[in-house]
């Protein structure tokens, strides 16, 4: 018999039709069950930022308005579940007391950790201040962290100081910007040109 006489037959007909509304209804059964709710960082995993701005430029000011820090960077991806912010070549300036010049930090690569308010910059750290009638203090380093809660700037790396009296190197140091201090911390050594 062929299978086409064999469609033509009112119980194989209603036999199909059966199958057809019994799948029909299975998956319609299976589309209303609930499913989970699924998390933004699980769709598009761990590695991958909440949100991002481009060039963006940020100001940071003190209770009583003044202005404390202008931060910019090219890109900045924002994580919310690790409430960390990650930035390209991050440029920031930062002020102390009125009148005082400000510093100006830079970096290959930042990171602000928000609830800690800490930001750890990394390659080819350069921080660079104005001295008043000189020229300016400039430090490089590989790694500097800043703690913009209580205004510290410091690393554990290797440092090197350049100023307008020669050259000083040591491994860690840790400054206070409000307070205009720098401390070495080992291996301080220096070469001075006082005829400079």
């Amino acid at each position: 018999m062929s299978a086409r006489r064999l469609f033509h037959r009112p119980w194989v007909r209603t036999l199909s039709l059966a199958a057809t509304v019994v799948a029909l209804f299975f998956l319609l059964w299976q589309s209303d069950d609930p499913s989970e709710p699924t998390e933004a960082a699980d769709l598009r995993g761990e590695s991958e930022p909440d949100g991002f701005v481009v060039n963006g430029h940020f100001l940071s000011y003190d209770e009583t308005g003044r202005l404390t820090t202008r931060f910019r960077s090219p890109r900045i991806e924002q994580f919310e579940s690790r409430n960390e912010t990650v930035m390209d070549s991050p440029r920031a300036t930062l002020y102390g007391e009125e009148g005082d010049p400000p510093w100006q930090v830079q970096a290959t690569r930042g990171r602000f950790l928000e609830a800690d308010e800490l930001v750890h910059l990394t390659g080819n750290v350069k921080v660079i201040r104005q001295a008043e009638g000189g020229s300016p203090l400039t430090l490089t380093t590989t790694a500097l962290t800043m703690n913009n809660r209580d205004r510290t700037v410091y690393t554990d790396e290797p440092v090197q100081l350049t100023d307008a009296l020669g050259l000083t190197t040591a491994t860690g140091m840790k400054a206070w910007i409000d307070e205009r201090i720098l401390e070495l911390e080992s291996q301080v050594e220096g070469r001075y040109e006082p005829g400079k």
